[in-house]
């Protein structure tokens, strides 16, 4: 009867230890624009055509990993939310300068980037997104360092409320971020890190 107690222990542990292998947690769904799909489909045509070719190496799901950022372009859902960057401004100096001239200046090296995001609340038209610019997003480039953004600047336009953004349902919000970076640093990525959920990775056009 202590054997069958013990097996039976033992069968359970390991049920639960597969169960949570195989769940991953991971639930960013990522929605190319067609061109990238066009793009998508021609290289695995090239790639079917070459008999002789090594087996690609694994990589992590599009949007889930600096590594492998969301395209340029890509409408990314997660966190109950839909994210399209719809463009950026780089450099962005002069508009921070005409709002007001006492906003922070970029050292010598450096340069204002502004990234435009849509944000669409995936929720019913009772339930209410939120979004946290200052503390959700962050920026970074072929460097490897991460910029955070510049929440201190007066009279720009177009600016995401710094503080929170609460929006229904259905409705779209839209606004920058503005970053300092370095003015040598390329292919940038915006981070969107939740206080719970799943962060992603979206290339800047």
């Amino acid at each position: 009867m202590k054997n069958k107690t013990i097996l039976l222990i033992i069968a359970l542990v390991l049920t639960l230890a597969v169960l949570a292998c195989g769940s991953s947690g991971n639930d960013i769904e990522v929605r190319e624009s067609s061109e990238d799909n066009e793009n998508s489909a021609q290289v695995n045509n090239d790639a079917e055509s070459e008999e002789s070719a090594p087996e690609p190496t694994a990589t992590k799901k599009s949007g889930t990993a600096r590594s492998n950022p969301a395209p340029a372009g890509s409408e990314v859902v997660a966190d109950d939310m839909a994210f399209v960057i719809s463009g950026s401004t780089r450099p962005a100096d002069e508009i921070v300068t005409a709002g007001n001239m006492f906003n922070t200046e970029p050292e010598s090296d450096q340069e204002y980037i502004f990234v435009t995001i849509d944000v669409t609340c995936q929720k019913s038209g009772d339930d209410k997104c939120t979004l946290y610019p200052t503390s959700n997003f962050t920026l970074i480039g072929q460097s490897g360092v991460v910029y955070e953004p510049e929440i201190l600047l007066s009279g720009v336009e177009g600016l995401f409320d710094f503080l929170d953004t609460e929006f229904y349902g259905g409705s779209t919000i839209s606004g920058s971020l503005p970053f300092i970076v370095s003015q040598t640093d390329t292919d940038l990525i915006l981070i969107y890190d939740p206080f719970l959920g799943d962060t992603f990775f979206l290339a800047v056009p």
